[in-house]
């Protein structure tokens, strides 16, 4: 009976401490931390926010320069997020992660931002819904596109024996004119030269710092205005 009590006590601790471990892990994850942080504001218009406001803007993200092309499903955009999962072992084993961004414009009703991505990776925080998946493994090689982007990372669709890895692509992506949410440090810039399209001689720029990162993200959740 002793030992009966003793393992149920047992299996109960087990079970406790890998339902806390997974809470944590949800709770401190960077998707949860920023629609936490992003819950904290309702979006501004850009007309009204100040210097120096630690503000959260909704709009349509636009590009500043020739787009990128997302490296899985080839889609133009100005952000992706990639990751690359060897799923073969007991553990699924990140090959890649990989996070790439150019400078671009967030549009609100005829008037825009500019968020830069010149600072340092510490002051930015980043979620990118992941919409697009592919696998590779036993019975279907890796498309050839993925096989050089694998190429590129250093790695490579196939084993040493020349078997099929069993391998999953995950993306996410900022599209032109996708609807997102950005949240950042207010600082208006007199421009120099004119922006096409653009009437005014100030823009408004987002900027991230130590404590007050700039946070982007298109999840839906952080779209809609919450609570002050």
């Amino acid at each position: 009976m002793a030992l009966a009590v003793s393992g149920i006590w047992i299996f109960l601790t087990v079970f406790s401490f890998m339902a806390a471990v997974l809470i944590l892990s949800y709770f401190f994850s960077k998707r949860a931390i920023i629609l936490r942080e992003m819950a904290k504001s309702k979006a501004k218009p850009i007309g009204s926010i100040r210097e120096g406001e630690y503000v959260k803007v909704v709009g349509k993200a636009k590009h500043a320069k020739e787009p990128l092309i997302a490296p899985i499903s080839e889609r133009p955009c100005i952000f992706y997020h990639v990751e690359v999962l060897n799923t073969g072992g007991k553990n699924d084993k990140t090959l890649i992660d990989e996070m790439k961004a150019q400078d671009f414009f967030l549009e609100q009703n005829g008037e825009i931002v500019m968020v830069k991505q010149d600072q340092a990776y510490s002051f930015r925080k980043v979620y990118l819904v992941q919409d697009h998946q592919k696998n590779s493994g036993s019975f279907q090689g890796a498309d050839p596109h993925l096989e050089k982007y694998l190429k590129k990372h250093h790695e490579s669709s196939k084993n040493w024996l020349g078997f099929n890895k069993q391998l999953k692509y995950k993306e996410g992506i900022i599209a032109l004119e996708e609807e997102i949410a950005v949240k950042g440090i207010a600082q208006w810039k007199s421009l120099k030269q004119p922006i096409e399209g653009y009437p005014y001689s100030k823009i408004l720029s987002l900027r991230g710092s130590e404590d007050k990162k700039l946070l982007i993200t298109d999840h839906k959740k952080a779209l809609k205005d919450s609570k002050q």
